[in-house]
């Protein structure tokens, strides 16, 4: 039988026992509820940052561009353009947002560079969607801008409204079949293009001499000057003065040579500070006596002569040069030129004469390397390879020559005429991405119009551009891969063998 004593202790153990069975429940009950409340508090605030960063992805665009190419990547040259703006601009897009938005093709593309130029605007830049069929009104709000179609995107300031096509804001190339396929994306070239030419003061304008046989199948040149903000437009100079307000010629590969009263009429232009480029062609049909002395005014000449270059050329094209740039402030201060190389094909030989007078000033833009050669264009029917009498390089295939005149009360007027080869600004070379013309001719001609609002923005490719392979690198390419590996894989495999059978 227990005692007292051990009824005693068996009682302390109980209430001992149940008093921590209490704590236990006390503290899970505890435990429970802070672990509910914390779970409560995660869910709220995942919700919370979803919200938030939901909101700011919109505002903001707050987006990875995981693109191999950066597609969607707005470049430093843009941000600083929006950040200059000093006055609200409106871009009205002719469709549903969910049209754009929902795109997987063109129109969505343009849709995310879209969204990025109204974030980085913080307010100055204001993206609005208006569907044409809808509101059949606001085709006669921008009549003056001509036919309007669907998905247009229109830019405006309070100064002047600019049109853009969605096409236009690809990069495209017809196949050998006739077929258009699209293999860049160029929108902030010009959507960035478009906002200097909606808030810059004035409007540069070029027209292109007509009525000596010109190149009239221009349309990367005709793109690339609407694209920096020129007006372009056309002067027969046989029956019409040059406009005051033109700021840039092009005389672009006549073959019929200027009358007197014509090259008058060049030289008031020049002596009032217009600018110009001129390219010429190996075809000429009777000699340009008029125009040639006109050019060795301005200290240069172009010669009979054809340049080819045995190594410093496209692989197995030796007419296809590729020439060497020298470095000019103002025009090459942000050209790539250690990734991309200019082309120039069938290019005459151009001399720099010193006939000109005191305040002209001419500059060597581009000469072929010295295993360059050139050949008369008569004796090209004999083939391309070099001969003996060839004459021997480097031969200058691009040069820039500035006039300075001052008047009696020291103001001073400055013109310019960039001298180049047609082969350098065809439409085949200019549309080409991976050479270097487009972006040189662009820099060149903001230099003599003193353009420095212009910026140059490289198309952004869908798929890695072409290697072109110069003629020399064929050689190296040759001699290291299919001569120097094989033989040192011999010669290892000889060592090798030798060291074993002595073991």
């Amino acid at each position: 039988m227990k005692n007292r004593n051990d009824n005693l202790n068996e009682g302390i153990l109980d209430i001992e026992l149940a008093a921590e069975q209490e704590e236990i429940k006390s503290r899970k009950f505890k435990y429970g509820t802070l672990a509910t409340v914390f779970t409560i508090v995660f869910i709220v605030a995942i919700v919370l940052i979803n919200v938030l960063v939901g909101y700011l992805t919109e505002r903001y665009v707050l987006e990875i561009d995981l693109t191999s190419e950066s597609l969607f990547e707005i470049s430093e040259d843009t941000m600083e353009v929006i950040d200059d703006l000093a006055e609200p601009i409106t871009i009205t897009v002719l469709a549903e947002e969910t049209k754009y938005r929902d795109s997987t093709e063109l129109l969505g593309n343009v849709y995310e560079i879209l969204q990025r130029y109204e974030a980085l605007g913080a307010g100055k830049i204001t993206v609005r969607y208006i569907n044409p069929t809808v509101n059949p009104k606001i085709i006669e709000q921008y009549d003056t801008l001509g036919d309007l179609a669907s998905n247009d995107i229109i830019i405006e300031s309070a100064r002047r409204t600019k049109k853009l096509s969605p096409t236009t804001m690809y990069n495209s190339q017809v196949d050998d079949e006739g077929t258009t396929y699209y293999v860049g994306l160029r929108a902030e070239q010009k959507l960035t293009s478009a906002l200097l030419y909606c808030t810059t003061e004035t409007v540069s304008k070029a027209a292109y001499i007509r009525g000596h046989n010109e190149d009239y199948y221009m349309d990367e040149l005709d793109a690339m000057l609407t694209t920096s903000n020129y007006e372009v437009s056309s002067v027969i100079l046989a029956r019409e003065d040059i406009p005051e307000d033109v700021n840039l010629i092009i005389i672009s590969s006549p073959t019929v040579d200027f009358s007197l009263e014509e090259i008058a009429k060049l030289d008031e232009y020049f002596a009032n500070g217009g600018d110009a480029i001129v390219s010429m062609t190996p075809n000429i049909a009777e000699p340009l006596t008029n125009l040639d002395l006109l050019f060795e005014e301005w200290g240069i000449k172009y010669t009979e002569k054809l340049v080819f270059d045995s190594a410093q050329a496209l692989s197995g094209y030796p007419m296809y040069v590729v020439p060497n740039i020298a470095t000019v402030e103002g025009i090459t201060d942000n050209l790539n030129r250690k990734n991309q190389f200019a082309l120039v094909v069938g290019g005459r030989a151009i001399e720099v004469t010193e006939t000109q007078t005191s305040n002209d000033y001419v500059t060597v833009l581009m000469s072929s390397s010295e295993t360059s050669y050139a050949k008369d264009a008569n004796d090209i029917t004999y083939g391309y390879d070099q001969t003996e009498n060839d004459a021997v390089g480097p031969f200058n295939l691009a040069v820039m020559t500035e006039r300075y005149v001052y008047d009696k009360n020291l103001n001073m007027t400055r013109s310019s005429i960039l001298f180049v080869n047609a082969g350098m600004i065809t439409d085949s070379v200019l549309s080409a991405p991976n050479f270097l013309n487009a972006n040189y001719l662009t820099a060149s001609l903001n230099f003599i119009n003193d353009y420095n609002d212009a910026v140059i923005i490289p198309d952004k490719n869908f798929v890695s551009t072409t290697l072109n392979i110069l003629s020399w690198q064929v050689m190296v390419v040759f001699w290291v891969v299919v001569v120097a590996i094989p033989l040192a894989i011999l010669a290892l495999g000889v060592i090798v063998w030798a060291r074993r059978r002595h073991l």
